[in-house]
């Protein structure tokens, strides 16, 4: 569970501006050019606006079971589930993906405008957390994978509050036996992530949080050991 600084409706609006940005970005594709490889080993671009459709619908299930006071898992056949969805989603036309992509992410928004204070807070089966937690979720999906599509946004386009986020999100990667230092040569922000021995690595925020999430930076990296130290797993995925 993450504790957000952000009030949902402030996190509903940062959601949305993504969600019109993923729009923008795959209205610039043709077929060949979805077809064509992402920045993610393995997916072309169809498969990562297959998923990102799979996904608002995915958090769209949470958020209505939880009205429901129920708990839903979060795609029909788990992990494998969710694999076959994004290859089938892979292989159709862009311009059924984009109008996918589009319901789903206007119906997951809906779904978010009917909950009160409260239901924010109720249960789900996502990661054993909460509908925030879906909230800031869908977020991190939209923001990096907006960056994955590889058609012009980058890190640098990152907000700021969403590059200081992912680290606090992907905090649990720092190596084992490591204490990493994260210290923004941009902004004023130091993170201390594990235990063990000390290593700094610097540079702008948004690239810091580039590299936490396994993605190419646009500047440079400064670090106090040999190399930048290899990161640990992402958390693990939700759908298992």
């Amino acid at each position: 569970m993450v504790n957000s600084p952000i009030a949902p409706d402030d996190l509903v609006l940062r959601v949305s501006r993504a969600h019109a940005r993923i729009l923008e970005l795959a209205a610039a594709l043709d077929d060949a050019r979805k077809d064509a490889a992402s920045a993610l080993p393995g997916w072309s671009r169809g498969h990562v606006l297959g998923h990102l459709a799979d996904n608002a619908r995915a958090f769209d299930r949470q958020a209505s079971a939880a009205l429901r006071g129920e708990v839903a898992d979060m795609y029909d056949g788990g992990q494998a589930g969710r694999d076959r969805s994004i290859d089938r989603g892979a292989a159709r036309p862009v311009v059924e993906l984009r109008e996918d992509l589009k319901s789903a992410q206007r119906a997951l928004e809906a779904t978010w405008s009917r909950l009160t204070a409260a239901d924010w807070r109720r249960p789900v089966r996502f990661r054993h957390a909460t509908v925030l937690d879906t909230a800031l979720a869908r977020w991190r999906e939209a923001e990096i994978h907006a960056v994955d599509l590889a058609v012009g946004y980058r890190p640098r386009d990152w907000p700021v509050d969403f590059a200081l986020h992912t680290l606090d999100f992907l905090s649990g990667r720092a190596p084992a036996g490591t204490r990493l230092v994260l210290r923004s040569t941009d902004v004023d922000v130091t993170r201390a992530l594990g235990s063990g021995t000390t290593v700094e690595v610097s540079g702008a925020v948004r690239d810091l949080a580039a590299w936490m999430a396994g993605r190419g930076v646009d500047g440079h990296l400064s670090t106090t050991g040999p190399r930048l130290p290899e990161l640990g797993p992402w958390p693990p995925d939700p759908a298992d």
